[in-house]
């Protein structure tokens, strides 16, 4: 029997040319590109954009996942922009880095690594 699947949202906040998407707490992460199902239309607009992804809420990566955030990171490339994830477990930077995709993707362990608003509040 298979269960019903939960279309899970991110919190998304703006601020001037920062956007943030803190992908969503769900316990369980199916074997689907999660985080192709949540960043879908919430991309839009993002030209000439620093976009960060905070992973805070996420465990594990699959290979498909990765190759969702490669993708990401070479469109938001082509419109001028930047992307960093941020906010990583353990597990998930050594497979970002096992897979040498920090020589590709802006990666931050940690929020207080960089400084993504210049000081001021998001959403102001």
């Amino acid at each position: 029997m298979n269960s019903p699947t939960i279309r899970l949202s991110p919190k998304v906040e703006q601020g001037g040319n920062v956007r943030i998407i803190t992908f969503s707490d769900g316990k369980v992460r199916d074997v689907e590109n999660v985080i192709s199902r949540e960043l879908e239309g919430q991309t839009e607009g993002v030209e000439e954009c620093h976009v960060l992804l905070d992973f805070t809420n996420v465990e594990c990566i699959t290979s498909c996942e990765m190759g969702t955030l490669i993708a990401l990171h070479k469109q938001i490339q082509t419109w001028g922009g930047r992307l960093t994830l941020f906010n990583l477990n353990a597990q998930i930077f050594e497979a970002l880095t096992v897979c040498r995709l920090q020589t590709l993707l802006n990666i931050c362990r940690e929020s207080a690594d960089f400084p993504c608003s210049g000081g001021e509040p998001l959403g102001s």
